[in-house]
């Protein structure tokens, strides 16, 4: 499917959402996209029984990202496109008309693309290119590194974790090799009046980055940038690939990073690409810790690239990590966000109830700060109630968020049993559900636990269709121990669990996948195992079951 902002003759995604995609789609399609058990974006489906495995990571936010690659590829100013006033959007256009009220094959969208899209590079042709992208699983790292003064060399390989060879995999048409398209941005210094350094504001340093090149299946890429002293490769973020620099290129891009005036997508996908190749062994583990530090002296108003950021430091926090130093930058962003200047007005219901999560999570992650969580969450509720927005569902909420984890809506079961009464009203909306929902969830009662799991199968306190979501993405991700009494639930209960929720596969699957994905201990893994065996008795849910023990055991070697 064709996301519907393409069907318009406008311009498509605004900036603003495209600065939300990258941690909303990509970060998403990469996790799923970085194992041996993920699947090609574009598949036969021979076994109906079975073909709701396929709505998921790969066909959503897979599919989105190689929207946004294939929407830079084929832009005439910053892409290679010689046609001057055609695009994606253009193409898209004609696509959707010639087939109005028909069907078509893949084949016959690249070729109208295609039609609008001129190149001087040699074999590069939309179907060429999307077909490495869509009839193959995966995705590559571009290693590069600095070969003279003025060129780098750049090389693909195919990444997966645990495996980086991804022995056992299944054969691919294209080998795991990829039309890779390279466009980056380059950091020339010079020296102003006052003797401070500065990037020159070239063609190879402005918004429109470096030229777009290939690196094409089988091959390397040497490409002239000139006598630069840092560089980015993957521009806007809207390659679907990781970047690996040199040590050489890693130090400059790091000393250099202040100046680069690398936007919010591209900060994002440095912060992420870097932990997930720190984790797959191409990195030391130094090198997060220098990029971390690197975004977070760098000033931005980005929301989206701040709350990146604080779920960094709450990962490392959650590992026992030390996160001294990072408290200014935390306070700081709880200032910016308790002001009665915050524009509501173009924010949505769910980002205003993602600020208000964001904002609870990153204070409680120092655990000096239960004061400051009740006295700032009480004047973020004072802040919003002077606002008077109609789409806030209730202003009882934020004085909930603060007990997620410090409060006594944590300890206190009289408490905890009042929203819980509210959870599961009839008379109250999905939304609002979804808000409460992660907040009794953060329960320290094990009773309680055990509670909101039954009701999962209970369609007169949750709706059947939400209750596999629910103890799959909203009760075992809070610590271990709730995800042992998911799994424990899970192997004890199976029976019932797959008779009351198989008319629901899509969430069913969904919810074994992240399960037992999330499992972090071998003995855990061994007893789901001996359990399940190889899945091949629930035939429908197989695919998923063992993208999620592909997860877990790529977690536990990591450990």
């Amino acid at each position: 499917g064709i996301n519907a902002e393409y069907g318009s003759e406008t311009d498509g995604l605004s900036p603003r959402y495209e600065n939300y995609l990258f941690k909303d789609d990509q970060v998403k399609a990469f996790g799923r996209d970085a194992y041996i058990s993920s699947r090609p974006a574009s598949v036969n489906v021979t076994d109906m029984s079975s073909f709701h495995y396929l709505f998921d990571e790969i066909a959503y936010q897979k599919g989105a990202s190689l929207l946004q690659q294939l929407k830079l590829i084929m832009d005439p100013e910053l892409g290679d496109n010689k046609n001057a006033g055609e695009s994606l959007q253009s193409g898209i256009v004609q696509y959707l008309k010639s087939k109005k009220y028909g069907n078509a094959e893949q084949s016959e969208l690249w070729g109208i693309l295609d039609s609008v899209y001129s190149t001087d590079t040699a074999g590069v042709t939309i179907e060429n290119v999307m077909n490495t992208w869509t009839l193959q699983m995966n995705f590559p790292v571009v290693m590069v590194s600095k070969v003279s003064d003025s060129e780098l060399l750049l090389v693909q390989k195919r990444f997966v974790y645990m495996n980086g060879d991804g022995q056992g995999s299944p054969d691919s048409p294209y080998q795991y090799q990829w039309f890779v398209p390279i466009k980056g941005k380059t950091c020339t210094l010079e020296t102003d009046g006052a003797g401070e350094k500065f990037c020159t504001e070239t063609t190879m340093t402005n918004y429109l980055g470096t030229d777009l090149e290939w690196i094409k299946p089988f091959h390397t890429l040497k490409m002239d940038v000139g006598s630069v002293d840092s560089v980015f490769i993957n521009y806007n973020a809207q390659g679907f690939y990781f970047t690996a620099y040199s040590k050489e290129l890693w130090d400059s891009l790091i000393t250099n990073f202040p100046k680069m005036k690398l936007n919010s997508r591209e900060q994002q996908l440095l912060l992420f690409e870097t932990a997930q190749l720190v984790k797959a062994g191409y990195y030391e583990e130094s090198r997060f810790g220098e990029i971390l530090d690197a975004v977070v002296t760098t000033a931005t108003d980005d929301y989206r690239l701040k709350t990146t950021v604080l779920d960094h430091i709450k990962t490392i926090h959650s590992a026992d990590g030390d996160i001294t130093g990072y408290e200014t930058y935390i306070e700081s962003f709880i200032a910016d966000k308790l002001t009665p200047s915050i524009d509501f007005d173009n924010n949505t219901y769910s980002e205003i109830e993602s600020n208000l999560v964001a904002m609870d999570t990153c204070l409680t992650i120092a655990p000096d700060t239960e004061v400051q969580v009740n006295n700032k969450m009480k004047e973020c509720s004072e802040v919003i109630k002077g606002l008077n927005i109609d789409k806030f569902p209730d202003f009882t909420t934020p004085y909930y968020m603060s007990h997620l984890y410090n409060g006594s809506l944590a300890t206190d079961v009289a408490e905890w049993n009042n929203v819980w009464d509210l959870y599961i009203s009839p008379e109250k909306s999905d939304s609002y559900k979804a808000t409460l929902g992660p907040i009794l969830a953060h329960t320290n009662n094990t009773e309680l636990v055990d509670k909101f799991i039954a009701a999962t199968r209970n369609s007169t306190e949750i709706k059947k269709s939400n209750g596999p979501l629910i103890l799959s993405r909203t009760i075992a991700p809070v610590r271990n121990e709730h995800l042992l009494k998911v799994v424990d639930d899970m192997v004890k209960n199976w029976e019932e669990i797959y008779e009351y929720f198989g008319d629901q596969l899509m969430s069913l699957s969904s919810y074994v996948q992240g399960v037992v994905g999330m499992v972090t201990d071998q003995d855990t893994l061994d007893r789901i195992v001996a359990h399940f065996g190889d899945c091949s008795k629930w035939p429908a849910l197989q695919t998923s079951y063992e993208s999620g023990l592909q997860k877990a055991l790529t977690t536990i070697s990591y450990e």
